[in-house]
């Protein structure tokens, strides 16, 4: 067959014309917004933190009260009143809220753990002590006295993955709840002067009416975030502190794992020690280091089983890598229908499972390490006065060995000898990344980022970029560009490769989008410390949405998205090309829907057989939709659906799920998400051969595949107070795949096949599995920053008769609560002492 034709690659180009052409009309659109202003006043003596606001420091402190509607209507103002006040002494910030509520019972006051959020009344005071008008702190209280904070980042973006050490109280009454915030010096870092202003931000969430107003409106058509902050002053005679917070932790852990077959338990008991450690080397730098840390409080990663030639993206969830983690982020395109382009870090790389050295010939492996063991790391971050910002991120990981069983025959008896050893899968290993970026101009940036890891017994890994953003507009409009290179490989194979991205974007106003395109060269692999998808190819795609923030006839609030992609690789095949429509509602009684349609047109696929020759690929629709009902009932719904089918009727997919949560009581959650997927494929790859035994595979079989999944997830909390929960999850995952109509590649860029005998195989390729996986977490803040764990977590795995595959999915998830599996008890208690 000929090389498909590639003049339609460019499919995406009327999508940048347009959205050029908007950009130029609505430059008059970038209007400037009023600023407000308040004084803080210097406390003489501190408030006493209970909530309620009758501190003599608050009679003498100005307030802020012109809060205005972002929504339900937009522009109006706020239909329950707020109250806001700031005052200072030599070690903290304290800042007064008042929430006036016309009907006090109705105040919907959750009680959930830190930064669980869940459907409640709340403020968010949001600071930019810098004065960047890009980055910042957000603190969150509710009337339960629940708390969230986080960061700031890139005018526009946050992470709640930051956790501060600062106070609220609050107070219900007949009038309606108030707030009294204590935020220390030290947790905000920011650099001394004679007298400061700080960017202020306040808005409030009333849930019953679905009302969020704010005191200097941020309206939904506009860009940006930090950069429209009010400001805070009068706060003078103060010295930004470093301070040094140190944690050290203590654990110990018992594992109960399947013995002998006779049923026994083998247990292993685990003690350790270890610390973290912040400082504030200046009012803009901190240090971030931890040896010896010990992550079993995190949640396991949910079960799959993956067919496809990709790795399966897991993301972050150790505290010491989620902290901050922004630093080391570079912005990129929102990519619809393909891979985006390469992350230069993926800091799950850093512990990964043991694997660099394989086994030897004819060796069978009896157990691994789940992870390998991280020494220590050191994480240094800031941002200088002259807009410069950093990170530096060094990692060092322990040797790891599999237990082995190798048969040996001695050459003079001919006796052959079983014997268990441990062999290296993981050397002593150390990751490195670095990122620097640079505020220039108003709005804009440009930054560098360098990734190396190095290790005994390997070839050090290197990946490096460089980026630049242009943004303009009052951050409506963004041109961003990115080159990187990397050098990776064996030391007799050493490879070379780069990638260069630009995207240009408008997300303000009623209309808006985007356009990107990428290359990314064959050898260019960021794998050892980042992660991608792919190399050798090359990409453009556009996404337009027309967004409808007023309500209109049948809805609150809608988008309508367009978007179309294309790719290829470096010999001009194309890979994909597809367009794809879909919209979004916000009804008018708070329930929502999203639907939509894709289409993938014909194309080559140059993975499909594994490192042969390219397979042609037939032309396929598939379709989607979700809806959920209104969060602030007591119980609520929601769903999901796909489905699709090739063009030739060959192959065809389906999923459904639902989501079913509970609320029986303020302090209690409960959730349910059981799925059920399908899929028939007509040509699965099985397995390659060498059949003229010249070292090459000439042989690509594949077969047809029917497989069904199940999965089940349930979630439940209970919180006794603010700072005493327990949580947990279980999911259950149930699989089986059926291999008939075996085949081979009949010749290159086809898709047609020769039937092959499944006695060719080299093994059955059927599976029936089933795991369930959970943990129960109990977390007690005993005091501001120190916890205290109680963790059980279980694993089961189990594979099931490949002679009888048959899909039972309610008797295998009742089944695998006796299947064997490991039990896990742990106790962790840390303390915080700040100095």
């Amino acid at each position: 067959m000929s090389r498909l034709v590639d003049c339609r690659r460019w499919a995406p180009l009327p999508i940048l014309f347009l959205l050029v052409g908007i950009s130029v009309l609505a430059e008059e659109d970038a209007r400037p917004h009023p600023e407000k202003t308040i004084r803080a006043v210097r406390a003489v003596t501190p408030p006493e933190l209970d909530g309620i606001l009758d501190d003599v420091v608050w009679s003498a402190a100005p307030l802020a009260s012109d809060f205005t509607q972002r929504q339900p209507d937009e522009g109006e103002a706020a239909t329950e009143k707020t109250t806001v006040q700031f005052a200072y002494d030599d070690e903290a910030l304290y800042i007064a809220v008042m929430c006036y509520d016309s009907e006090p019972d109705k105040i919907v006051s959750r009680l959930t753990r830190r930064e669980d959020w869940a459907d409640r009344d709340w403020v968010s005071v949001n600071l930019d002590p810098h004065h960047d008008h890009k980055t910042g702190f957000y603190f969150v209280v509710g009337p339960s006295g629940w708390q969230s904070d986080g960061i700031l980042f890139d005018d526009g973006n946050e992470s709640e993955t930051w956790d501060g050490v600062w106070e609220a109280a609050t107070d219900i009454s007949a009038e309606g709840w108030s707030i009294e915030y204590r935020i220390p010096y030290h947790v905000l870092r920011f650099s001394e002067a004679d007298e400061y202003t700080w960017g202020v931000f306040v808005h409030r969430e009333v849930t019953r009416k679905q009302e969020r107003s704010m005191w200097v409106l941020h309206g939904s058509e506009d860009s940006g975030w930090t950069s429209r902050f009010g400001h805070l002053v009068g706060i003078e005679g103060i010295t930004p502190p470093r301070h040094l917070e140190v944690l050290p932790f203590a654990l110990g852990r018992v594992s109960l794992a399947p013995g002998d077959d006779d049923g026994s338990r083998d247990t292993d008991l685990f003690g350790s020690t270890g610390v973290d450690v912040r400082y504030g080397l200046s009012s803009g730098v901190s240090l971030n280091a931890t040896i010896n840390p010990d992550f079993g409080q995190v949640e396991a990663d949910p079960a799959v089983l993956n067919l496809s030639v990709f790795e399966s993206f897991f993301g972050e969830r150790r505290p010491f890598f989620v902290e901050g983690a922004s630093v080391f982020n570079t912005p990129g395109p929102d990519v619809v229908g393909i891979g985006g382009p390469s992350t230069l870090f993926h800091s799950r790389r850093i512990g990964r499972r043991p694997q660099r050295f394989g086994l030897p010939d004819g060796a069978d492996e009896i157990d691994r390490p789940d992870a390998s063991t991280i020494l220590g790391a050191l994480k240094l971050s800031g941002k200088t006065d002259g807009g410069m910002s950093f990170g530096v991120l060094e990692a060092l990981t322990a040797p790891e060995y599999a237990l082995i069983e190798e048969t040996t025959t001695d050459p003079i008896t001919g006796q052959d000898t079983t014997v268990q050893r441990d062999h290296r899968v993981e050397s002593l290993t150390n990751h490195f990344v670095g990122r620097v970026q640079q505020d220039v101009m108003k709005e804009s940036k440009v930054g560098a980022t360098m990734t190396a890891m190095n290790g005994e017994g390997f070839a050090p890994a290197y990946a490096g970029s460089v980026d630049a953003q242009h943004k303009w507009g009052e951050g409506a409009y963004s041109l961003f560009g990115r080159v990187a290179g990397s050098r990776a490989g064996a030391f007799d194979d050493r490879k070379q490769g780069y990638e260069g991205v630009v995207y240009f974007s408008n997300w303000s106003g009623v209309i808006g989008g985007q356009v990107y395109a990428d290359v990314t060269s064959r050898d260019f692999d960021t794998n050892d410390l980042g992660f991608m998808r792919r190399a050798n190819r090359v990409q453009t795609g556009g996404h337009m949405q027309v967004r409808i923030r007023q309500p209109w006839t049948l809805a609150r609030e809608s988008g309508f998205n367009l978007n179309a992609w294309s790719q290829w690789n470096l010999d001009g095949d194309r890979l994909s090309r597809g367009v794809n429509y879909n919209n979004w509602h916000e009804l008018k009684n708070y329930w929502w829907i999203h639907f939509g349609l894709s289409r993938s047109f014909e194309r080559f696929d140059d993975l499909a057989t594994r490192g042969g020759p390219l397979m042609l690929a037939p032309a396929g629709w598939q379709w989607f939709g979700s809806f959920g009902s209104d969060r602030r009932k007591l119980v609520t719904f929601g769903g999901h659906g796909n489905g699709g089918r090739a063009e030739d009727g060959l192959s065809t997919n389906s999923n459904v799920g639902v989501q079913i949560g509970i609320k029986p009581a303020s302090n209690v959650q409960l959730s349910l998400d059981p799925s059920y997927s399908s899929r028939h494929e007509y040509a699965q790859w099985v397995e390659n051969f060498d059949t003229d035994g010249d070292d090459e595979d000439d042989r690509f079989v594949f077969g047809e595949l029917d497989q069904d999944v199940f999965e089940l997830g349930v979630r439940g909390s209970l919180s006794f107070t603010t700072n005493l929960s327990i949580q947990g999850y279980i999911q259950s995952f149930v699989t089986n795949g059926d291999y008939t109509a075996f085949k081979k590649l009949a010749r290159a860029r086809s898709y047609d096949f020769t039937p092959v005998s499944q006695g060719d195989l080299s093994e059955n390729p059927d599976f029936s599995n089933r795991s369930l996986r959970g943990n129960i977490v109990l977390r007690w803040e005993y005091e501001p920053g120190s916890t205290l764990f109680l963790v059980w977590s279980q694993n089961r795995n189990e594979s099931l008769d490949l002679d009888d595959p048959e899909f039972t999915p309610f008797d295998s998830v009742w089944d695998s609560f006796a299947d064997d599996g490991e039990d896990v008890f742990l106790v962790k208690l840390n303390y915080w002492m700040g100095l």
